[in-house]
């Protein structure tokens, strides 16, 4: 479904432990009622709303959290126990409404970082790089992988340290909400220099 910069979408939603960012794919198990229900809802809509929530159950849906839209790819409904969902992440949002209803979610859709590029010998790239050879994370592999070897995309680099860092959600929601990455690229490359040190 294309979707237009600042277009409200009122969509189903699902609540994730694992933050999807843009530019990725991702993989989702569910079952019950209403895990059906709103997969169900989220085909005939065209797509559905990712909320984040961290472990001790904390969401990001109030009103001007960022969110994301995800297009439903593929759904297996009988391979296994649960239903799996092929996603893929393109937009984000925000949430509109005063909060999470009961069905439903209303988002506008936020425009994405502007694009800037990062040297291959930049030190997130490096270690994001290594970091994907060592561990094969699962989801580094099913990211869109950035065009250019050896100039890589800043925001698919920032998300993609997002996406695996056990980062608070109340700091990554302050992250993904200034208007360029440049607050995003600062925080995250003090992590790994004060990472680089410790080792």
């Amino acid at each position: 479904m294309p979707l237009i910069s600042n277009e409200f979408k009122c969509l189903p939603y699902l609540k994730c432990r694992e933050h999807f960012m843009p530019m990725s794919n991702g993989d989702i198990k569910g079952k019950g009622y209403h895990f059906t229900h709103t997969v169900t809802d989220g085909l005939r809509a065209g797509g559905l709303w990712l909320v984040m929530q961290d472990d001790s159950g904390q969401t990001a849906g109030n009103s001007g959290d960022i969110i994301m839209f995800a297009a439903i790819e593929d759904v297996d409904w009988l391979s296994g126990s649960q239903i799996q969902l092929k996603l893929a992440i393109r937009h984000w949002g925000k949430v509109t409404s005063t909060g999470i209803q009961h069905q439903q979610l209303e988002g506008q859709v936020y425009p994405l970082w502007q694009d800037s590029y990062l040297p291959s010998d930049d030190v997130l790239v490096m270690r994001l790089i290594q970091c994907t050879n060592e561990f094969h994370n699962s989801e580094l592999n099913n990211a869109t992988a950035p065009l250019s070897t050896t100039h890589f995309n800043t925001n698919w680099i920032c998300w993609r340290w997002l996406e695996i860092l056990p980062i608070p959600l109340d700091k990554k929601q302050r992250l993904l909400k200034y208007p360029t990455s440049k607050l995003c690229l600062r925080y995250l490359k003090k992590i790994i220099r004060q990472s680089d040190r410790i080792k």
